[in-house]
Order: C-alpha cells, then structure tokens, then sequence
C-alpha cells in the first residue's frame, strides 16, 4: 500500500466530520494501527455512534472481531450506554466480508457494497478523490477536527462545559495555601505555620477537638516538592475521575478518601504533624486502577512500575504511608458505592472510622510528643494576627490538654 493512499481515510472522516458532528477517538492502545483505520464517534447520532473507517483492510491487516468488540465494549462503558456500530472499508481490490459480523460498508473504486447508508452519509460515496493532493486533503482533516472541537466548547455555556473545576479548584487552593505557608515561615516556624493553616496534629484534632483539621490537612503542603509531585497526580487523575464519575459523586470521593486518610492516621500512629492530599490521591488512584482495568483498556502489567514507585515512597520516613493506605482502603469502598454494587460499603466505612475515633479518644491517655514551643508559636502567631483574645483562649485549652494528656 503506497503511503500517498492514506488520504483516502482522511477524506471520509472529514466528510463525517463536517457535515454529521463525528469526532476522532483516540485509541491508544491500538496506535500500531493508526495508519489503516481511524475511529469516529457521535452519540447524538440516530444511525450510527461509533463509525471505524478503515483503508486497503484485507491486504494491510487480518480481520481482528475481538479487538473490534474490545473496543466498541470500552468506548459503550464509558459512555453508559450501547453504541450502535458501522464498519467503513476504503479498498482498491475485492474486499472479503465473510468474517463481517458487523454492519459495514466497501467503498471500493467505482462503486460500493455492504449496507446501503447512502439516504444516511451521501457524501461518503463520493468522498474519495483519487488525484487530490495528500497533504491539502491532511490539512483539511485537520482543519475539521479542530472546527468540531471548537464547536462542542461553544454549544455550552462556559460553566456548563466538561472541564474538571473541582480538580482545578483544589489546585488552586493548596497552590494558595502554600504560598501563604512561604510567607508566613519567613517569620515563625514551619511547624506552627502548617498547624495553623490547618494541618492535622493530635493535640489539635484530639486534644481540642479540632475534628476538621482531618479535611484541611490535605490543602497544606510541606514543601514546593511534596506540592508539585501531589498537584500532577491529582491533575492527571482528577482530569479523567471527575468526568467519568460526575462532579457530585467525585467531590464525594475525594472527600471521603481524605478524610479518611487522616482518620487512618490519627487512629493507628502516634501524634505527628501531618500535611497534604496525597492520602485522598490514593483513593482516586485506586478507583483509576480498577476503572481502566473493568473496562479492559489497559493490562494490569501497564500500572507495575507506577505500583513499585509508589511502594518505594512509602518506605521514606518522612512518607505518611500509613495514611495512604487508609485512602487506598477509601477508594475500593467508593468505586464498588459508584459501581453501585454496594450501597451498604461507603456507610459501613464512615460507622468504622467514626466508632475507631471513638475508641481512639476514649482510651487515649497520653499525647506524645507534644511540641509546647511549637504550640505556643501558633498562639503567638494568632496574636501577632489581631486574633489576641483567640489566642489567650487557645492557649488556656492548650494547658488543660499538656496537663491532661502529659506534656
């Protein structure tokens, strides 16, 4: 097959394209066949979905149902429903459809066979020219799929539009608080800083019972590193679980692994200063795992070197795992709770954790090590702030905990 024909599969998809609202799939497992079929899909579609056009299929690569069905079966799962599927085939020879099992259409030269879509798509059959000019017929490909993109962002309004926002929310967010933590240790410790910026501290969540120190932990960072590795994963991850989980059941997730996290961590380690969102991250982690694994799109050798990566993170001292692991035990609960096949699992989780922090502070008789110096910096800190009367309360409370608790 002679490179100068692979404009023959542009022309049909832009004739798609421009005149019927299909846009291209990218299907990165299968990109050793980029060159010989292109996959297009408009679920607004009455006829046909999802459309593959392939060119000179016979004598370029054998007949593959499986792959095919693969594929239709991953891109109908993610979109919740079944795609109707037509097969287009460009050939100069005879083309062999015995082992078609799927609607399709021969565009041969001179005429054509197979399903008669001709009152559905017209143009096709006339789409291919074969004394047009490879590279204008490439550009003009181009030219649609970016036509096609433009106009999906402009038929919402820009608020409505499919972007992840939670995700770049709480990028924004633990890039601001950071920033904030800069200038703030300029002048006092770091540890106070973080503490009072929210950081999850047993003497605070326990001893003051500052509960909600167990959510706003996670938009605290320990430096421009643990920030930077921790907003690409959750960049990466955020981009495709909020808009394969929806907004609503996504923000649900993330909270529920953060939260859970911490809790992990309050119950089963003993009193640290612990910061950041890469207990939530792993929560999310593990439903992309699964997510890409049920829908056959990856193998599970593909996440080995990401899974050993971050089995060697863990073994640092300084790496809170035992705070991602309960994230890890968070996201299994709520992909089965969003795979809807237990309900029962993410309301059993919040009982446990919850009857856990019970016990934890029902039974706790000491909290060690407990930083006087760096407590009574983050009373100062307040002080210096304009929040005295805060500040001389807090540090009352904070007595009553060293004299309660040891210290």
């Amino acid at each position: 097959m002679a490179e100068k024909e692979f404009f023959k599969l542009y022309q049909v998809a832009k004739e798609l394209m421009a005149r019927h609202g299909f846009s291209q799939q990218l299907i990165q497992q299968y990109q050793q066949y980029v060159d010989v079929e292109l996959w297009l899909m408009n679920t607004d579609d009455l006829n046909y979905q999802l459309i593959r056009v392939t060119l000179n299929k016979a004598s370029v690569f054998e007949y593959d149902r499986q792959r095919v069905e693969t594929i239709i079966k991953a891109i109908s799962k993610l979109q919740n429903r079944q795609l109707s599927f037509l097969d287009i085939h460009i050939a100069n020879e005879e083309y062999d459809a015995t082992n078609e099992d799927k609607p399709f259409l021969n565009l041969e030269e001179g005429f054509a066979d197979g399903i008669n879509v001709f009152n559905i798509y017209p143009e096709i059959y006339t789409a291919i020219k074969d004394d047009a000019d490879p590279e204008t017929e490439l550009q003009k490909f181009v030219d649609a799929v970016d036509q096609i993109i433009k106009q999906k962002r402009l038929a919402k309004p820009f608020f409505k539009r499919n972007y992840p926002y939670v995700t770049y929310f709480v990028i924004i967010v633990c890039c601001l608080v950071y920033l904030l933590s800069l200038f703030l240790s300029s002048k006092y410790d770091k540890s106070a800083v973080y503490i009072m910026l929210g950081a999850d501290y047993m003497t605070f969540t326990l001893g003051l019972k500052q509960f909600w120190r167990t959510f706003t932990s996670a938009f605290v960072h320990g430096g421009f590193l643990h920030l930077a590795t921790n907003m690409y994963s959750l960049y990466i991850l955020g981009a495709y679980l909020e808009r394969r989980l929806k907004r609503k059941l996504y923000i649900l997730t993330l909270i529920v692994s953060i939260i859970t996290a911490s809790l992990t961590q309050d119950i089963l380690s003993s009193n640290t200063i612990t910061v950041g969102i890469s207990g939530g991250i792993y929560g999310l982690l593990v439903i992309f795992i699964i997510d890409l694994l049920r829908l056959k799109v990856v193998s599970f050798s593909t996440f080995i070197p990401l899974i050993l990566i971050n089995v060697l993170i863990n073994t640092i001292d300084t790496t809170a795992w035992i705070a991602h692991l309960g994230g890890l035990v968070a996201g299994v609960v709520m992909y089965f709770f969003s795979s809807r096949q237990d309900k029962r699992g993410l309301s059993v989780l919040i009982v446990v954790m919850i009857l856990s922090l019970f016990i934890k502070y029902a039974t706790i008789k000491t909290i060690e090590p407990i930083y006087a110096g760096t407590d009574l910096e983050v009373v100062r800190m307040l002080n210096d702030m304009g929040f005295k009367k805060y500040a001389v309360s807090l540090w009352q409370r904070l007595n009553i905990v060293y004299s309660t608790y040891g210290g």
